[in-house]
């Protein structure tokens, strides 16, 4: 069936409309409600907080591993206060217990013991910001944008940890860059 020659100009206009109600719904479901419990979500703002949790742990000592677990870091407890914002998801693989969360080195901090009320989809297990991580070496500016190196001394509870890996930074664009 064809559309008759008045109703075609209304097509394009209802198909935008359908599409933004569409997308609309799909962010009030996905972020304002409350469809999946905190600890499985593995929303994490990782730019602002590594950023975050580089300028806070900046000269203090890192975490110290807990007996027989070595080459996995402890979190001290004091080094968990990190607003829910700036918080890097520990466990993005799944869902883990407290217990499991700290035997990792991590914060666990549920939301409900934040003192202020926190934006739903933050992780309750977390990075604190002393968590030992990749040190920058060898930063070199090249034609298309930037190369370096990038080296952990300190292996994490992932399995098959790369401990060196090369950076190279592309500005392809004003407005874009390029990892790899």
């Amino acid at each position: 069936a064809r559309w008759p020659l008045c109703c075609r100009p209304l097509l394009g206009a209802y198909i935008l409309v359908s599409l933004a109600t569409a997308a609309l719904l799909g962010h009030v479901l996905l972020h304002d409600f409350l469809l999946v419990p905190q600890e499985q979500r593995g929303f994490s703002q990782v730019a602002e907080g590594l950023y975050r949790a580089r300028q806070q742990g900046a000269g203090h000592p890192g975490p110290q591993a807990p007996p027989g677990h070595h080459g996995s870091p402890r979190a001290a407890p004091t080094r968990c206060d990190v607003p829910p914002n700036s918080r890097f998801d520990c466990a993005p693989d799944k869902a883990i217990t407290q217990e499991q969360c700290e035997a990792r080195g991590c914060c666990y901090v549920p939301a409900g013991q934040w003192p202020r009320v926190p934006r739903m989809g933050q992780p309750w297990c977390f990075f604190p910001p002393s968590y030992p991580s990749y040190k920058l070496h060898n930063l070199t500016t090249t034609e298309t944008g930037y190369t370096a190196t990038l080296t952990r001394a300190t292996p994490t509870f992932f399995p098959k940890d790369i401990l060196t890996l090369r950076l190279d930074v592309l500005l392809e664009t004003e407005s874009r860059l390029h990892f790899t």
